[in-house]
């Protein structure tokens, strides 16, 4: 993906804004030392991610942010950070939008969102041969951002300390395009120790279990008694079985036939109900026969009887007796009254002797039907007795006894299962603390060829036509010319050396569509070259190597940005086409430095190349 820079801006209350527009394929900062050249790459690294601060000069004093931005594919971000300190605040809107409050604020840390812009997102590199972790923004700015130190540096490219192996790893993933997800890490001493304990609780374990069994007992013995136990449970489990099948068989008839019993107790129960009250009605129905037989024999005596007057007074018996009761046909018709309900009664009586007849001969049969359940019932449960008590004579052995004995040998045998696994175990940790060298094959192949031919072209480019052969050493992150390591060369090789390693990087990580950041900013390459008081045998003249390089400079058109700040001059044609901004150091005479001049009322301190402008 890679990013473009377009701004660097540095503002305070009051103040007028310091600015540097860029050119987005090659800009160069020209102006003699004390300028503040080192500064404009001291507030990239800084605002790109970096930890150290600016250093702070007196025409810095009342500036109290710095702003940086860059373009990335089709948005455009801006970085803000203090001058005091603090973290970075990015925002980002698309690419091309005019208004300034377009702006978004992101949720991201700059050294991720470079990561994620660089193409390196995602990326695994190693840290150490027992570590590895995600690319850093610190990855990205150390080979894109090279400082006046670093580049006459005598160390490495790779730098010093525990950060040399992540270097060389994120060097090679920009060579390369693939990182270090597949490597096989080294163990960790930590780690180391963790499995070291571990080892001595797998043993400790072992000893503890080897403590439950007797030292006579043997594996086979105790399966092969674990084995009989169990064919003697399984021979009582299956005739258990088909005793419960039988049983299970026999309880069901037992049921059914209780339940045809309770059925047909009840019927006859009702039945020999129906019989009482049958019996019961005929009573009644003869007391109602008898009664009527009486009363009929009673009005005809009534009948007999002669009228007579009362024989204390004399009335008549017409006198004292209702007139209808006697009329001669009165007792005749009480008498068919009462012949009438006899009949009745007769006929009830003849058809309920009839039913009562018929409910008497079911009552019996339906006693006969209780009695024969009664007895079928009886001799199953007397079978299901003499099945149930038969189990406990046929079997010699207790269950109970076979489940102990097989829970103890099943325990003897599990003890010696855990046996194995802890031998196992105690076998495996003792490989796995072993810590064996990790091998990590950076030889570079094609793609080292590639950039140290990228790197040849470059350098015969700005003169150096005295390079028979060049190499680049993946492992060392440096380049080989003439058969000697760049670092065997004086302060001036080295740092043009460097300057076109870093360059001929960039441009094939971007042509390959590896990842990088895109930008390249070199601090003074030409600087140790041109130095008077240097011993380094100069074999190309200094002027030759000078306006070749700004030539080169102001022609190039290849993939990326390349910012360079430096001391020497440049001839008028090429400035022309170059456009260099140019810091004279001298107030009112074209750009003092970064920073406009300005009436101070500190004295202006004695300041190294990051000193600011010039002050009046």
């Amino acid at each position: 993906m890679a990013i473009a820079l377009r701004r660097l801006q540095s503002i305070g209350p009051d103040l007028t804004d310091a600015e540097l527009l860029f050119h987005p394929k090659r800009f160069l900062i020209r102006g003699p030392s004390e300028t503040g050249k080192s500064y404009i790459r001291d507030c990239l690294w800084y605002l790109l991610g970096g930890d150290k601060l600016p250093k702070s000069f007196p025409l810095a004093d009342g500036y109290q942010e710095l702003r940086l931005r860059f373009t990335s594919q089709e948005d455009e971000y801006e970085v803000r950070r203090g001058l005091i300190g603090g973290s970075a605040a990015v925002y980002r809107r698309s690419l091309g939008a005019v208004d300034e409050q377009a702006f978004e604020s992101l949720e991201q840390d700059i050294g991720e969102l470079l990561v994620e812009l660089s193409g390196a997102g995602g990326k695994q590199i190693l840290r150490s041969s027992s570590d590895r972790g995600p690319v850093t923004g610190d990855d990205v700015r150390h080979w894109s951002l090279l400082s006046q130190t670093a580049i006459l540096s005598e160390d490495p490219t790779s730098g010093a300390g525990f950060g040399v192996p992540k270097r060389v790893a994120s060097f090679n993933l920009f060579l390369s395009g693939t990182d270090d997800a597949a490597v096989q890490l080294r163990k960790s001493s930590a780690e180391v120790e963790r499995i070291k304990g571990q080892l001595s609780s797998a043993e400790d374990a072992l000893r503890r279990v080897q403590a439950g069994l007797q030292p006579d007992t043997n594996r086979d013995d105790v399966a092969d008694a674990l084995e009989r136990v169990d064919e003697v449970l399984a021979a009582m489990t299956s005739q258990y079985d088909a005793r419960a099948t039988k049983l299970r068989e026999l309880r069901k008839e037992i049921a059914d036939n209780t339940d045809k019993l309770t059925v047909t107790s009840n019927e006859r129960n009702h039945s020999g109900s129906m019989v009482g009250r049958f019996e019961m009605l005929e009573q009644k129905y003869s007391n109602d026969l008898e009664r009527l037989g009486a009363t009929n024999e009673g009005v005809a005596f009534f009948q007999e009887l002669p009228n007579v007057d009362c024989p204390l007074c004399g009335t008549p018996t017409e006198t004292q007796v209702d007139p209808n009761d006697l009329r001669p046909g009165a007792p005749n018709r009480y008498r068919e009254a009462i012949a009438a309900e006899a009949e009745k009664i007769r006929n009830l009586r003849y058809g309920l002797l009839a039913a009562l007849e018929r409910e008497q001969r079911r009552f019996s049969e339906l006693k006969q039907s209780v009695e024969g359940l009664t007895n079928g019932l009886s001799v199953l449960q007397n079978r299901e007795s003499v099945i149930v008590n038969g189990a406990r004579i046929e079997f010699s052995a207790d269950p109970k006894s076979l489940a102990v004995r097989r829970s103890e040998l099943s325990a003897q045998l599990a003890i010696f299962d855990e046996m194995e696994r802890l031998a196992a175990e105690i076998e495996r940790l003792k490989k796995s603390k072993v810590r064996p060298k990790i091998q990590v094959n950076r030889d570079g192949g094609t793609a080292g060829r590639t950039v140290a031919d990228l790197s040849l072209v470059l350098l015969e480019a700005w003169g150096f036509a005295d390079i028979e052969n060049i190499a680049l050493d993946a492992e060392q992150c440096d380049l080989l010319i003439n058969d000697r390591p760049r670092l065997s060369y004086g302060a001036g090789r080295r740092a043009l050396y460097l300057a076109a390693l870093t360059i001929a990087m960039m441009e094939h990580a971007l042509g390959q569509g590896y990842p990088h950041l895109g930008v390249v900013v070199i601090d003074s390459p030409l600087k140790a070259y041109a130095d008077p008081n240097s011993e380094e045998l100069k074999d190309i003249p200094l002027t030759t190597v000078t306006e070749r390089f700004y030539q080169w400079l102001s022609e190039w058109t290849g993939l990326g940005q390349v910012v360079v700040l430096e001391n020497e001059k440049i001839r008028s044609e090429t400035a022309s086409v170059l456009e260099p901004v140019e810091f004279t150091g001298l107030p009112g005479v074209g750009r003092a430095g970064f920073y406009p001049t300005r009436t101070l009322q500190l004295p202006l301190e004695a300041n190294g190349d990051t000193a600011g402008d010039s002050v009046t």
